[in-house]
């Protein structure tokens, strides 16, 4: 890989990491929160999502789900963002109506209102939000899928071009999305002793995945 190229590094763990947190290895601002919110230690969510902080690299985006979580590390000054969900039934023509565009209503129609499709369009959004630093859930239809009416042809989020995502399925039940701006490789890494160890179902906007 040559030595100018971006990488990101989409960190993954699930539960079985609970056992390797440790609150001493915190950092300033995680530590400070647990002061104000001393419950947070027992969750599981907390304990996963803060021992992938603590595996080094600049940290950019931070999601959990569930028992899982994911971490996003970059270099540079990428502008990028994760999100992780647990597929569950739920209404999601309603949701629609709510957090999506006409065009991509449209999009979801065809699909047949699938789960996995609805999840990997949320999570997107969700990416764009934290990678723009606009408001969740105020902002979710402002970022999104560009669409020809029946498939994705890009990203919309700020106005702006550039932009690259990857959606995968993790553990069978779960959706992770990563974007970025830029050119930019993605790599994935699995961290906790019984890690599902691979994405699979993976699809791309723009970008390439390594």
């Amino acid at each position: 890989m040559p030595d100018d190229k971006t990488v990101l590094q989409c960190r993954l763990a699930d539960a079985s990491a609970v056992v390797a947190y440790r609150e001493s290895c915190l950092d300033d601002a995680d530590r400070a929160r647990l002061l104000r919110a001393p419950e947070l230690a027992g969750r599981t969510d907390w304990r996963v999502s803060r021992f992938l902080k603590q595996q080094g690299g600049k940290i950019c985006s931070l999601s959990h789900s569930k028992g899982r979580a994911a971490v996003l590390v970059c270099g540079g000054g990428t502008v990028c963002g994760v999100d992780i969900e647990t597929i569950r039934p739920r209404n999601f023509q309603a949701l629609a109506e709510w957090v999506c565009s006409p065009e991509e209503r449209v999009f979801l129609a065809r699909s047949g209102w699938q789960a996995e499709a609805f999840y990997r369009l949320w999570c997107i959004k969700e990416a764009l939000l934290k990678a723009c630093g606009l408001g969740f859930p105020q902002d979710m239809a402002k970022v999104g899928y560009l669409t020809d009416g029946s498939a994705v042809c890009g990203l919309r989020a700020d106005g702006g071009t550039g932009w690259h995502a990857v959606s995968a399925i993790w553990c069978g039940d779960a959706v992770v999305a990563c974007v970025w701006r830029g050119a930019a490789e993605l790599e994935w890494q699995y961290c906790g002793t019984d890690a599902v160890r691979t994405v699979c179902h993976i699809e791309r906007i723009g970008g390439k995945e390594v």
